[in-house]
């Protein structure tokens, strides 16, 4: 008499156990690394403004093969069957697919909205320092546009974090206002508001930051708006500082 053979399609219980362990623990570290990435993605798609890069396509992509391998391979497991082998060969797709989405890319950073505002008066402050310095030097500060957006683009990282609910990117940029207290119609953050004296002695910087997702004018502790001033001091001596 022969021994009991195993039914088709199933395998000893311990090697079922064995093959669900390393398959579920690969497909758990696919999704984990992806965690990230809904999360930002989420994120973005709830407000009309954010900061951070968009989510690495491939990364995604893992996560979702990832877990639709892992819970075809729980509805196996389940049912004491052998896992079938297209399960198997999803989950390790699963994998390569979420390696090539890692590989290569820079450290990924989402800065929260408080060090992004933190970094924009950062950056208007340099704006401010540089304008200061043709104040300082001239006498004035130019009253037309083009000369204080140029001094922004010097000023600005390369790339802007601050992106749109489609994840397009929101470069920062000065907008003119003619009082002080002015506020344009819609509010973009990133924009430095600037109003500038018709003599060019003096001028104002306020910063249009994010809060919750949506643009506001930056205040400090007190609530009341942050303001970068300029004005023209013939006491001072020539600070010659070089531009920003």
């Amino acid at each position: 008499m022969t021994g009991r053979s195993e039914a088709p399609g199933r395998s000893p219980p311990g090697l079922r156990l064995i093959h669900a362990a390393i398959f579920l623990a690969i497909a758990a570290g696919v999704v984990a690394a992806a965690v990230p990435e809904w999360r930002q993605g989420l994120f973005a798609l709830g407000r009309p403004y954010h900061a951070g890069p968009p989510p690495r396509a491939l990364l995604v992509l893992g996560s979702v093969l990832a877990a639709a391998g892992g819970a075809g391979l729980l509805v196996a497991l389940a049912r004491g069957r052998s896992a079938p082998l297209g399960v198997s060969w999803l989950i390790l797709g699963s994998a390569g697919v979420a390696v090539l989405g890692a590989a290569g890319s820079p450290p990924r950073e989402f800065p929260s909205e408080l060090a992004l505002n933190t970094r924009l008066i950062q950056l208007g402050q340099r704006v401010q320092a540089f304008m200061v310095g043709q104040l300082q030097e001239r006498g004035e500060v130019p009253v037309a546009h083009e000369p204080w957006q140029e001094a922004l683009a010097r000023a600005a990282p390369a790339e802007s974090p601050i992106r749109t609910r489609s994840f397009r990117q929101v470069p920062p940029q000065v907008v003119r206002v003619r009082t002080p207290e002015a506020r344009p119609e819609p509010l973009v953050p990133g924009s430095l508001l600037l109003w500038v004296s018709p003599d060019g002695a003096a001028f104002e910087l306020r910063l249009v930051g994010l809060e919750g997702g949506l643009p506001r004018v930056l205040v400090d502790d007190a609530g009341a708006p942050v303001v970068l001033h300029g004005l023209y001091n013939p006491n001072l001596p020539d600070p010659g500082g070089p531009a920003p």
